[in-house]
């Protein structure tokens, strides 16, 4: 466990204490189900210990970040749970569109300033790493990490008025 010394301990402890509760009201309001909600943030702070924290700048955003991508995989594990279970044409259940969330996604993403999202498509659609985003922009790493961290923090709180 990355998170093994005492301080980095007492920081994992605050950083729950912090934010376990919007963690478990996100996820209950995303699933519906409160004990899936408490498993969650449960899948969470074991992912986020088992990170190390060096390097981390943002543990909140890093966190929200954890989060996402657990309910992306537990939504996948349903669908595909739920695609086995029940044959398609048989299913009288109508699954709304994700549109409404992709349109959300992309006003967020317009609604980065100009560097701010030409280095998260940089990374995100061109798969570049920060090191070579900021050899061709000119700029620092710890400056596109600077600007990927606004970036998800903007997307995350963008997505999560949903």
């Amino acid at each position: 466990m990355a998170f093994s010394s005492s301080c980095e301990q007492d920081e994992l402890g605050r950083l729950f204490r912090s934010e376990a509760p919007r963690l478990h009201r996100y996820f209950h309001r995303k699933t519906g189900d409160n004990d899936a909600a408490a498993d969650l943030v449960q899948d969470t702070f074991v992912n986020m210990a088992a990170r190390s924290p060096a390097g981390i700048i943002n543990p909140a955003a890093y966190l929200q970040r954890i989060a996402r991508n657990l309910l992306v995989d537990c939504f996948r594990k349903r669908r595909r749970f739920e695609n086995d279970a029940i044959p398609l044409d048989e299913c009288d259940v109508a699954v709304p569109p994700l549109q409404e969330e992709i349109s959300r996604y992309r006003q967020a993403i317009d609604g980065l300033s100009e560097k701010t999202r030409v280095i998260f498509l940089f990374q995100r659609v061109h798969g570049l790493t920060y090191k070579e985003i900021s050899h061709r922009l000119g700029i620092s790493v710890s400056t596109v990490e600077y600007h990927m961290m606004r970036a998800l923090v903007h997307i995350d709180q963008a997505l999560e008025e949903l």
